[in-house]
């Protein structure tokens, strides 16, 4: 069965008596030693996955015809609106497994789809093959925030809230949903219900919609508002629109709502990655660093960098999370999994076969300050 406790950098840590998760993860709530994570995928047994289908396919009826009628055993319906335009929904896409399998998803569900891409901190040569690859799909629409306001973030989330990919994750939600709002596009079609995925905090009812609250709470800001970056190393209010995510208002008067495919599908990140390498996704050669995995995350030089921060504030890494996905699919035994794990490593010296210091001279940021930084969010975390 593998231990339940282990040791952390020297500190004591509960791990999921299920999977390899520990109680040290944000957002972790343990009910007799088992993580909400493990709790809640026990809870997809009783869906309904048939009729969820036919309950996607009847919205994007529904955002094409204006059809009131959902139907089925979900509360969500979009808002009326007597005549759509030129496409039924919005799909974020970064270029990878997953958005490449939303689209052919919502294709599939005869839906006329626009992809919309919010750009990456440092792109990859194959992340920028496979966002290419999604152009013999559908119309593919790339905005790219300033790099110079992007690079800034980056610094700022690094010192404030030990997160390299603060603008991503600004980027991610906003860009998608505005470019509905300015088309008027009634759907966006977000991947996996993240709090369903993985974890979620004891008592808060998992979410069918995508909005400005959601994002606040748990979109990855870790509490740093766009707003208070507004003065932060020279940067305006003006600077920052393109990270900023509609108000409800304006969803409201655009007739736009967010909502997870995740929520109709049956989610497996694994079988999404297989699915996608049949229609042109290209994966890496090797995993990627700190990771168990080929087929996810080769779009972004900065993400591993994110990732070794969040080993050092919670003890877990993105080889964790697969793992602990694995594990729930049947994939891997526990004991494999942290076995698994271990031999992954932590601190990466490479990411995505580029050198570290290259991707931080791209960043602005010195191997120096990087280290210092480091050090400082380890010490928090202790």
């Amino acid at each position: 069965m593998g231990p339940l406790h282990v040791l952390v950098d020297g500190a004591q840590v509960n791990r999921c008596r299920l999977c390899i998760y520990p109680d040290t993860r944000p957002d972790a709530h343990f009910v007799d030693g088992v993580c909400s994570g493990c709790r809640s995928y026990a809870e997809r047994s009783k869906i309904n996955w048939a009729l969820r289908a036919v309950e996607l396919r009847q919205l994007v009826n529904e955002a094409r015809y204006g059809d009131r009628d959902v139907g089925g055993d979900r509360e969500l319906k979009l808002p009326w609106h007597p005549r759509r335009g030129a496409y039924d929904c919005v799909v974020p896409v970064s270029g990878g497994k997953d958005s490449t399998f939303q689209v052919l998803t919502m294709l599939d569900m005869g839906a006329r789809v626009l992809a919309v891409n919010a750009g990456t901190d440092m792109p990859s040569e194959i992340g920028r093959r496979n966002l290419d690859n999604l152009k013999r799909f559908c119309d593919v629409i790339e905005w790219t925030p300033n790099v110079a306001v992007r690079q800034t973030l980056i610094r700022i989330g690094l010192r404030q809230v030990g997160d390299l990919s603060y603008p991503e994750h600004l980027a991610i939600w906003a860009i998608p949903t505005r470019v509905a709002v300015s088309m008027r596009i009634p759907l966006v079609v977000w991947g996996e219900q993240p709090q369903r995925e993985y974890q979620a905090p004891a008592g808060v009812e998992i979410p069918t919609r995508l909005d400005g609250r959601w994002v606040a709470e748990f979109g990855g800001l870790l509490g740093l508002r766009l707003s208070d970056c507004v003065g932060v190393d020279g940067l305006t209010a003006h600077d920052l629109e393109a990270f900023r995510f509609p108000t409800d208002r304006e969803l409201a008067d655009a007739n736009v709502t967010g909502i997870w495919l995740g929520d109709y599908v049956d989610w497996d990140g694994w079988k999404n990655g297989f699915i996608a390498q049949q229609y042109g996704f290209e994966v890496a050669q090797h995993p990627v660093e700190t990771s168990l995995a080929n087929y996810e995350n080769l779009d972004n030089h900065v993400t591993v960098l994110r990732d070794y921060l969040r080993y050092l504030k919670y003890g877990y890494t993105r080889a964790t999370d697969i793992a602990c996905n694995y594990i729930r699919r049947g994939r891997l035994t526990r004991d494999e999994a942290l076995k698994l794990e271990a031999r992954a490593g932590t601190k990466p010296t490479t990411s995505l076969g580029k050198p570290i210091a290259e991707v931080l001279d791209y960043i602005g940021i010195t191997v120096a300050e990087w280290e210092k930084e480091c050090e400082r969010w380890a010490s928090q975390s202790a």
